[in-house]
């Protein structure tokens, strides 16, 4: 009995030394070079890191991240078609497993967006979100792909899914806002209904009260207009640059253009350090001919801040509107000087 033992083991040894030879001999072989590429693709050495992912498949070719490395890095090399012939060969593999097949469809869905081949992405990344549910970063591009090329009706359903989970409520407002930014304008309610969703997924959000107050603007609506951008300035007073200009055009048209100055100089309480907004005010000061106002606050601002140059040209030129032409020379010297003092960079008194 144990001599038929040991005729089997024996049969059995010489039966899978080649299998674990030729094993052993692949492992030796695609390991080494496989970690080459990444390592070159990672030092920007693209050529090399071809070579080495084509040596890692050629010994492997169940590797299916280097065949995807490889395909990427034709991509970046303008071999288009060859990157996505790569990627396309990958994807019609049957024996892939779930994670593998998803990494092959994300890279062609990159492919395909680079190429602008925005119907074939669409199509794969409907097959992710369709593998998994969870896959926010793929839900997120295919509603993007869905307002790119007008598909509202798709786009509407997908934004409905993405705000159902709690943890993707602020990439879903985004979206909606995106949504509403983007729908015709033949459809304004719509659009109304995008950017309100938007605001309920995320209350704080800047961007969607920019372009709420952009579309009320649009549709001739300037008190709603001017109401939502001053929402802004109440929970941002700091971000007052991304509303300024619009809310001039708004007051204006509306014909209360006095109301923008009482805006401002309660805004600067708030942001007393803000210079742009200084200078807004300023500018609107002159404007109204209240020159000597205008004066007073870039001074006092220019005192404060003699490294900001921008109230400082202004001043010289308001100086120069009253006549006193050495005040402003006086402070365009100082700008130049400032400016001279910037380009030489640290260390230049000690070069001097």
């Amino acid at each position: 009995m144990t001599w038929l033992i040991l005729v089997i083991i024996a049969m059995l040894v010489v039966a899978l030394y080649p299998v674990v030879r030729d094993f052993l001999r692949k492992r030796r072989t695609t390991v080494p070079a496989y970690v080459e590429g990444l390592q070159a693709a990672l030092d920007g050495r693209r050529a090399d890191a071809i070579v080495r992912f084509k040596e890692a498949v050629a010994a492997d070719s169940e590797n299916v991240d280097a065949y995807i490395r490889l395909g990427d890095l034709f991509m970046q090399q303008g071999e288009v078609e060859r990157a996505i012939k790569v990627h396309e060969n990958l994807s019609l593999r049957r024996n892939l497993d779930k994670r593998d097949e998803k990494q092959v469809l994300l890279a062609l869905v990159r492919d395909y967006i680079q190429t602008d081949r925005k119907v074939k992405a669409i199509s794969l990344l409907e097959e992710l979100v369709h593998m998994d549910r969870s896959d926010a970063a793929s839900a997120e591009k295919l509603a993007e792909l869905y307002i790119e090329t007008g598909a509202w009706d798709k786009c509407e359903g997908q934004l409905k899914e993405l705000a159902r989970h709690s943890s993707q409520r602020q990439r879903a407002a985004r979206l909606y806002t995106e949504y509403g930014r983007a729908h015709p304008r033949d459809d304004p309610g719509a659009a109304l209904a995008a950017f309100e969703t938007a605001l309920k997924l995320d209350p704080n959000s800047i961007e969607t009260r920019l372009y709420l107050g952009d579309h009320h603007f649009a549709q001739g609506d300037t008190n709603a207009a001017i109401k939502t951008w001053n929402e802004i300035l109440d929970v941002a007073p700091d971000k007052s640059a991304l509303v300024r200009d619009r809310l001039e055009r708004a007051y204006f048209d509306a014909g209360k253009f006095e109301d923008i100055t009482t805006l401002y100089e309660r805004l600067l309480r708030k942001v007393p350090d803000d210079t742009g907004l200084v200078v807004a005010l300023a500018e609107i000061y002159q404007k109204k001919e209240d020159l000597s106002s205008a004066v007073r606050l870039l001074e006092r601002v220019g005192s404060r801040h003699k490294g900001d140059i921008l109230p400082r040209v202004i001043l010289a030129a308001m100086y120069c509107d009253r006549g006193e032409y050495d005040r402003a020379r006086q402070v365009l010297a100082e700008v130049v000087s400032a400016l001279q003092s910037e380009s030489a960079g640290p260390g230049s008194a000690t070069r001097a």
